[in-house]
């Protein structure tokens, strides 16, 4: 209990302490204006009492004095108008227009100092695009991948994008702020961090595995998964599984999509975003177990495209979705109706089917 007592009061000294730390310049400068603003009101009916001013002129007076322009078409002419400004606006108006301007450009570089390594909440983002966790290993270039794909895509295009991630203390690289990425410096797994991004506001939540070859990334994403829960949020949630085996439970923790962590090709993370569903596809084309891609290298002349999908799936072959023409270039997805000669197939054929041979295919179009 005793120890308990201890460890409250000393947070709340830490808290007190950088909560001073961060506002005092704030606070300076409002009482500053306060002060500036008593010593113009005490001038300013000085000079209607002392100078037989109306109270604009006194107030434009007391203006020009104070910041030293001195326009010259009014002036205090009586001794008690003359010392009153001499008091006032030399002694104190100057001083505290001039502290007041210091503690202005103190703020504004404080500021700055803040958004730009991501000390800053960025409270006013919303529907944007929130990236958790950053790649362990050539971070930059997996970030500038990621975020020119999804400029890149329609969409996706003008959606704001912010990282939370403990990689970048001082500050994002200049080409992902150039593009207008804006970081926030902390850890998903650290209480209220996620508030902090805004993760109820977000339109897009992409949770990355921070080391793509270590396991025990899978239970920080599990963890962080369990904290977006708990605080509630609309947005629809990627998450990269290391291990196939974790894929159900990070949807029951509430991830609409799941994919593997592929740091050569971010365009799947982004398809997956715009189009959900086609990652299960563009993933399985790139591994042998279930569906996946073949090439049988056979020649056929002047036939219909259209022809060869149909014929292919009628007897259960594969799906054709491309192929390699008599000039050697690969063609994917041309028109139904397009007439072709080509040298190559290439085939996307279940886990199941067999894979054809080149005497089948000829077969099929010589009936």
């Amino acid at each position: 209990m005793l120890l308990g007592k201890m460890i409250h009061r000393q947070n709340s000294t830490r808290r007190r302490y950088r909560k001073q730390v961060h506002l005092h310049a704030v606070k300076d400068l409002r009482h500053r204006f306060m002060m500036l603003a008593s010593v113009v009101a005490a001038h300013s009916v000085a000079m209607v009492y002392f100078e037989d001013l109306d109270w604009w002129q006194a107030f434009w007076l007391t203006m020009t004095s104070a910041s030293t322009t001195g326009y010259g078409d009014l002036s205090a002419g009586t001794f008690w108008g003359q010392l009153t400004t001499i008091v006032l606006i030399y002694s104190l108006g100057i001083t505290l227009l001039a502290q007041i301007a210091s503690d202005y450009v103190e703020i504004r570089i404080m500021r700055k100092e803040m958004k730009i390594k991501g000390r800053m909440e960025w409270s006013s983002m919303q529907d944007h695009l929130l990236i958790i966790n950053t790649p362990t290993t050539n971070t930059e270039r997996y970030l500038n991948l990621l975020v020119q794909q999804v400029c890149n895509t329609p969409g996706l295009d003008d959606v704001p994008i912010q990282i939370l991630t403990p990689k970048f203390p001082e500050g994002l690289p200049e080409t992902l702020r150039a593009q207008g990425v804006v970081h926030h410096t902390g850890d998903a797994t650290t209480p209220g961090m996620l508030n902090t991004a805004g993760v109820d506001k977000a339109k897009y939540i992409v949770v990355l595995s921070p080391d793509s070859l270590a396991p025990h990334s899978d239970s920080l994403v599990f963890d962080t998964l369990h904290r977006i829960k708990e605080i509630g949020t609309d947005a629809f949630i990627l998450t990269e599984a290391i291990d196939d085996a974790n894929r159900e439970r990070f949807r029951c923790a509430g991830a609409n999509a799941v994919i593997r962590p592929i740091r050569a090709y971010p365009e799947m993370l982004v398809r997956s975003l715009i189009a959900p569903g086609t990652e299960q596809v563009l993933e399985d084309l790139f591994r042998y177990q279930g569906d996946h891609t073949v090439r049988v290298d056979v020649s056929l002349y002047d036939v219909r495209w259209a022809d060869v999908v149909t014929k292919l799936i009628q007897q259960n072959i594969g799906t054709a979705i491309g192929y390699q023409d008599t000039m050697g270039r690969i063609i994917t997805h041309p028109s139904a109706s397009h007439h072709l000669s080509l040298n190559a197939l290439i085939l996307l054929v279940g886990e199941e089917q067999k894979t054809p041979t080149p005497e089948m295919i000829n077969k099929i179009f010589a009936d």
